[in-house]
């Protein structure tokens, strides 16, 4: 039997790689000559959203995505996804993130209407298309909601800056193109965002209630940037919210490859913990077996399920 897990990008890999570990070696229920395998791609953002399609046809065993509404998005055939995916949740993993949408104060912006109204030829980091990132669409989504478009933007003689970091936790990251007028982005817990908070004076934009409205009824949870979470954060911010990381698999997955694999997070949770410390630890908590089983977006697969009720974890 070949199993492999879908989990692009270092973090992830983190998780996968463990995983992959844990369900293999030494008296592992699989047959002899098994293999496990962990696999990530470019771009990773890109497969992060397709994951769904890739595992509900069968090339992927199991996939791990962001934010966690992304699955039921996939599941439910809405936003980015154009046909109902058949997939269920085998864990979800803490991960408290939103998508900032922050100016330089020394643009005097208080408002995304100002933007459009104004024509303001400004200089933007955020995810191009081309990543396939769940940041960018919703962005479009919410730019359009405003009145305006990344091409609207290019007419008006503003930028798009293509200056994501690779790596946006690593200790010497270089946050942004030092040019740049306004992020929109998610992955506040980062060191880029710490850099970006600390290195310049930002405005955080709230979203107004019909926009948030629009997105939350598209599936899009509202969340809230907290005071003093970040600097430059002097009152709490409305926004979506990005958190949440799920590990899932498709429906017809066999019930004792759930099982096995829920039983290798138990084994291998400490470890996979360790590998998220810090103050802007991707992985906000370490990994409980009793909270990986809940608030899910997707129905949990009955292999999972299975292992987390013998654990008591689900009663």
């Amino acid at each position: 039997m070949d199993v492999r897990i879908l989990c692009p990008g270092n973090n992830w890999m983190n998780i996968g790689g463990l995983l992959a570990n844990g369900m293999g070696g030494y008296r592992s229920p699989l047959p002899d000559g098994s293999t496990i395998a962990a696999v990530t791609g470019t771009p990773p953002a890109l497969l992060g959203m397709d994951g769904p399609r890739l595992v509900a046809e069968g090339r992927f065993q199991f996939g791990i995505t962001t934010p966690t509404w992304a699955l039921a998005m996939a599941r439910l055939g809405r936003g980015p996804y154009a046909e109902p995916l058949p997939v269920k949740a085998v864990a979800a993993f803490a991960h408290d993130d939103r998508l900032a949408l922050a100016v330089r104060r020394e643009t005097g912006i208080t408002s995304l209407h100002e933007i459009a109204a104004k024509r303001l030829p400004l200089k933007v980091s955020m995810p191009g298309r081309e990543m396939g990132h769940p940041a960018r669409w919703v962005m479009d989504e919410i730019l359009a909601q405003y009145g305006f478009s990344e091409e609207d933007l290019l007419s008006w003689g503003g930028t798009r800056l293509d200056d994501r970091p690779r790596a946006q936790n690593a200790p010497d990251v270089v946050p942004a193109d030092p040019s740049f007028d306004a992020v929109f982005d998610e992955a506040i817990m980062t060191m880029r965002w710490r850099k970006l908070t600390t290195q310049y004076d930002l405005r955080f934009l709230p979203l107004d209630d019909d926009v948030l409205a629009h997105c939350t009824a598209m599936g899009m949870p509202a969340g809230v940037i907290e005071k003093d979470r970040l600097r430059g954060v002097d009152a709490d911010v409305p926004a979506i919210d990005f958190s949440g990381w799920v590990l899932y698999c498709a429906d017809d997955l066999p019930d004792e490859l759930a099982y096995l694999a829920v039983r290798a997070l138990d084994e291998q949770k400490g470890a996979i913990s360790a590998r998220f410390t810090g103050p802007t630890r991707p992985l906000t908590s370490p990994v409980n077996l009793r909270e990986c089983c809940r608030d899910l977006p997707v129905p949990l697969h009955p292999g999972a399920e299975a292992y987390y009720r013998e654990q008591g974890a689900l009663t």
